[in-house]
């Protein structure tokens, strides 16, 4: 299955940002755990890529890179072996990059007009974060209404009470993170992988209609 179609097929993607990759390797082994497949490794700790590698071969796991800014990262991403990168801004060489070597690139854009110029130069998914600053599931059911043609992702805001009314606003994708670490804050896998399973149960429940 190529990567945009198990984005579009799983829908919730786990950010994890954490101080380093044993820390990061944790948080992904609760939401796995949790039934969640979709993992996006944030470049903001050092040896991002090395949970990264960690991670790529695990069977029925999709990883991929966030906050992805320029091309030494999305190399790094790749030989790693990502199979989607994330950016908070659009840029068209990291499109072109992610395009050439068969991996999905989702790219953060804000306005309709932003939103429109990701689209037409070529992205895959438009991230719109954060989501709760521009008024959550009514922004996304109000873009979609304009451009339904668009894939949209959702962060900065989506949480276990919320998940739902996004997915039924038309947002393509949702990245939860601290939605997932619970009230603590705090990298417990079990804890995560109870989180991670309440989200999951709601889109199985969605799933079925």
């Amino acid at each position: 299955m190529r990567s945009l179609e198990a984005i579009r097929k799983h829908k919730i993607i786990a950010v994890i940002r954490a101080e380093n990759p044993e820390a990061a390797l944790d948080f992904a082994e609760g939401c796995i755990k949790g039934g969640l497949r979709l993992i996006e490794i944030t470049f903001s700790f050092p040896g991002a890529e090395e949970a990264i590698s960690a991670l790529s071969g695990r069977l029925g796991v999709l990883v991929g890179a966030g906050t992805v800014l320029d091309m030494d990262m999305a190399s790094r991403a790749r030989r790693a072996g990502a199979a989607f990168l994330v950016s908070p801004h659009t840029d068209k060489e990291l499109i072109g990059f992610a395009r050439d070597n068969g991996m999905t690139s989702i790219q953060g854009a804000f306005t309709s007009s932003e939103i429109v110029n990701a689209w037409k130069m070529g992205v895959d998914m438009v991230k719109i974060f954060p989501v709760s600053a521009v008024g959550g599931p009514s922004y996304v059911r109000a873009i979609k209404e304009a451009l339904p043609f668009v894939d949209i992702m959702t962060t900065g805001g989506v949480n276990i009470d919320n998940f739902a009314d996004f997915m039924k606003a038309g947002a393509s994708a949702v990245g939860v993170s601290s939605a997932l670490l619970g009230k603590s804050g705090r990298i417990d896998t079990d804890a995560i992988a109870e989180n991670a399973a309440r989200l999951a149960d709601i889109f199985s429940e969605i799933d079925k209609g």
